[in-house]
């Protein structure tokens, strides 16, 4: 059996791994020069070849199924835990949030408010069934829990920056997923925030699943488009048509964002396109990497409630990796979510960055030119895919009607989060489904797929 996947990602690169471990001629495709997708580093010439995350990622402790792999692969000797903080920005000024007390202290909420919030959380932690808050929006779930105040002091700026302003559609799952997550980042005993990161990136873990392929003779293309899905007169899928020629397959699996999967379709094909189409909406980034001398603060993350600063926070990712791994410098991510029609997409690069930086500068008017060693701006098209109220049964099947054709990307995972551990059993699930489908023509329901992620 032979399956080729489109995408390098760490989704395709997985997928691609657990293939082969299950005794598949894996063929992966990748257009780009190299593997990672969204976890891919960038090289800083001008800082002697510094390597950095172009995007920021953090491990938590729950992150079983990607811990999992960072064993499997054997870099488990890369993966540190280090302490983190949290802090808020808000009229302001910058509170501290990282502990109990500190959160019992903030000042811009009264004892009730201080009270239900945390309500809110334990609720959270509750609910093992999910499908109850699928029907209802994140304002009216939000609101009934933690009251009017608290959610237009500290839910609604910070749903309205991520969602680009625009969160009417969005169901409770969404805070849900974040909080349970988010909360599992706390130490049991001693109730202190611990954050895993990998020495030198996550690309160490891409590339020792990509040469896992390649031992188990699998193949392994970067730099090559791939224009189409080749199917046969009856229908059934035979490969790919790339940039380097044909490639035979018996089966292949999309792990490219649903819009792009769609256009990879011949024509014949066009119905299942139509039906792909249903939930094909991605919020994209655009992303400022400010690279500092020193600490701009002494949190991983702090969380923004100012609606006039355009970021949706202040990630300082040298709060959790250690400087020294990075050239001994500060790395600070300012990250902007945005749908197609945001006026940001089009902005051209310096405008974005002085915008960017005046709103850095008025949060920390101590930081000075000095400071400041470079900067980087990055944009992403597809991040994260959007789910509305109601919408589980728009989710695109694994599985198509036609014989060895499959989807497996992002869009399908939910209500979990889109990370790498969620990706990483995403591609756990796909890789077993189709080495035990053996190309059977009964699709895969979205109730299964839901069970399953």
């Amino acid at each position: 059996m032979r399956v080729a996947i489109v995408g390098g990602g760490i989704l395709g690169t997985s997928l691609g791994y657990f293939l082969a471990e299950g005794g598949v001629d894996v063929h992966l495709v990748e257009r780009s020069d190299n593997l990672g997708g969204l976890v891919a580093p960038i090289e800083l010439d001008e800082l002697g070849g510094v390597r950095v995350d172009r995007y920021y990622h953090c491990i938590l402790n729950s992150d079983r199924h990607f811990i999992d792999l960072i064993h499997a692969v054997g870099l488990e000797d890369h993966l540190q835990h280090v302490e983190t903080k949290m802090g808020f920005y808000h009229d302001a000024r910058l509170y501290p949030m990282s502990t109990p007390l500190e959160f019992l202290r903030f000042p811009p909420l009264g004892m009730l408010d201080r009270a239900r919030l945390a309500l809110t959380i334990l609720a959270c932690r509750r609910i093992k069934d999910w499908h109850d808050l699928e029907s209802i929006s994140v304002e009216a779930w939000l609101t009934r829990l933690s009251g009017r105040h608290a959610y237009e002091t500290i839910w609604k700026p910070l749903l309205g920056a991520k969602f680009d302003g625009d969160f009417a559609q969005v169901p409770a799952t969404y805070i849900w997923s974040r909080l349970v997550r988010m909360t599992d980042t706390r130490d049991g005993a001693a109730q202190k925030e611990l954050m895993g990161y990998l020495i030198g990136g996550h690309l160490p873990v891409v590339e020792a699943l990509a040469a896992r392929i390649v031992a188990s003779g699998g193949t392994v293309q970067t730099e090559t488009a791939v224009s189409e899905v080749l199917t046969d007169t009856t229908g059934r899928i035979r490969g790919i048509r790339t940039s380097d020629g044909d490639v035979a397959a018996d089966a292949v699996v999309l792990t490219t964002p649903t819009g792009i999967a769609r256009r990879l379709l011949p024509e014949r094909l066009a119905p299942i396109a139509d039906r792909w189409g249903k939930l094909d909406g991605y919020l994209g980034v655009i992303l400022l990497l400010v690279v500092l001398r020193r600490r701009l603060t002494p949190y991983y993350t702090t969380n923004v409630t100012d609606t006039s600063v355009p970021f949706t926070g202040v990630i300082e990712t040298t709060n959790l990796i250690a400087p020294e791994h990075v050239g001994g410098y500060h790395l600070v991510y300012l990250p902007k979510y945005v749908y197609p029609d945001n006026p940001y997409t089009t902005m051209d690069n310096a405008s974005l960055e002085a915008e960017f930086m005046g709103h850095l500068r008025r949060m920390f008017p101590a930081l000075t030119d000095d400071d400041i060693v470079t900067t980087r701006l990055f944009r992403e098209r597809y991040v994260e895919p959007i789910h509305p109220i109601g919408g589980t049964d728009r989710i695109a099947p694994i599985k198509t009607e036609i014989p060895g054709l499959y989807l497996a990307n992002t869009s399908q995972i939910y209500p979990a989060l889109t990370n790498c551990d969620s990706v990483t059993r995403h591609a756990r699930h796909v890789s077993s489904l189709i080495i035990e489908d053996q190309f059977s023509a009964q699709p895969i329901g979205n109730d299964a797929l839901l069970a399953t992620t």
